[in-house]
């Protein structure tokens, strides 16, 4: 974050020109993780007093995690759909509140095939994907046997959570390019997947951008409780922390392209796998820009680096913004 403070620059003409559009909007859609709170990648600005925007985001990712071990028995095949709603209100000059719904749709892997085709003709590895049926559904984690940890049945927009979060900018250059902002994050689950009721949890962030000539460095460093339900804490972590940096390339005064990456620690422990216990990380490719003076989008590309972490295979997105 130190980099934000030491880019509080005077403003120029070529600048003025070539605003910032993003960081891409991503969010981890692993399922073994999503039984906790999962941060999803914002810019630091603050909405001006009294304005109000609306945002919406889908994640399609396709999903393939087969593992048993003396600990657990791991099967996850399935594609997800997560949609959140965000609503945002500028409450002051430098202070903005929010609130979110997120909803999830599941089902079977419908490109599980050309998935497989595609390693195939670029010779990766199929990681035990084609030793299964096509177009299965699974997602089930257990101890081998009686106790599940996780088994969620099929789902069409489903309630998955609320969260109320409020974010105030704490610094900021003279031509505004250069932000460094806190948010503090309450979310409530609403879906019960596990042996028990799922309990809230609570996350703290900053965030950053910098901004120099074409280029934008954008930052997100923070942390949150764990609290799925009470019949998993004996493998639970207490909390998790997460992180992002994004580079974006202004491409004019409409259009953007970034690469950014990220990583949150794992929420499991004590399985002593990769695939369980290790941090889960992506690497995001995408454009964003604006229509008009009022809407926004962005279109990313998230893939897992390295392929044998929490993370999901791949994941689609697309954003887009409307503020009034």
């Amino acid at each position: 974050m130190l980099i934000v403070c030491a880019g509080l620059v005077s403003p120029t003409a070529s600048s003025a020109q070539r605003p910032s559009f993003g960081p891409l909007r991503s969010e981890e859609g692993a399922p073994l993780q999503r039984i906790s709170y999962t941060p999803m990648m914002e810019g630091a600005d603050v909405l001006g007093r009294g304005i109000w925007a609306i945002d919406t985001w889908a994640g399609f990712s396709n999903i393939f995690e087969q593992d048993s071990s003396a600990t657990h028995v791991l099967f996850l095949d399935m594609e997800r759909l997560i949609n959140t709603v965000s609503v945002r209100w500028g409450a002051a000059e430098s202070v903005e509140i929010a609130a979110r719904m997120s909803l999830e749709t599941t089902g079977a892997g419908k490109l599980d095939g050309v998935i497989l085709d595609w390693h195939e003709s670029w010779g990766f590895g199929q990681a035990n994907r084609d030793r299964f049926a096509e177009g299965v559904y699974r997602q089930a984690l257990t101890n081998g046997g009686q106790e599940v940890y996780l088994d969620v049945p099929q789902r069409t927009l489903a309630l998955e959570d609320v969260r109320a979060s409020v974010k105030w900018r704490a610094l900021h250059s003279e031509d505004r390019r250069s932000v460094l902002s806190f948010k503090a994050v309450a979310r409530v689950p609403v879906a019960d997947d596990l042996g028990g009721k799922e309990r809230s949890d609570l996350a703290a962030m900053a965030l950053g951008r910098l901004g120099i000539g074409a280029w934008y460095a954008h930052a997100m460093l923070g942390g949150s409780t764990i609290r799925a339900s009470p019949e998993l804490e004996s493998i639970l972590r207490s909390g998790s922390g997460f992180f992002t940096l994004a580079i974006e390339r202004s491409l004019g005064s409409r259009l953007a392209a970034l690469v950014q990456f990220q990583s949150q620690s794992a929420v499991l422990r004590s399985f002593e796998h990769r695939e369980l216990d290790r941090a889960p990380t992506n690497l995001i490719f995408g454009f964003a820009g604006r229509l008009g003076q009022s809407w926004k989008w962005d279109l990313s590309f998230q893939e897992d680096v390295p392929a044998d972490t929490p993370a999901v295979d791949f994941t689609l997105g697309v954003r887009v913004s409307r503020t009034w």
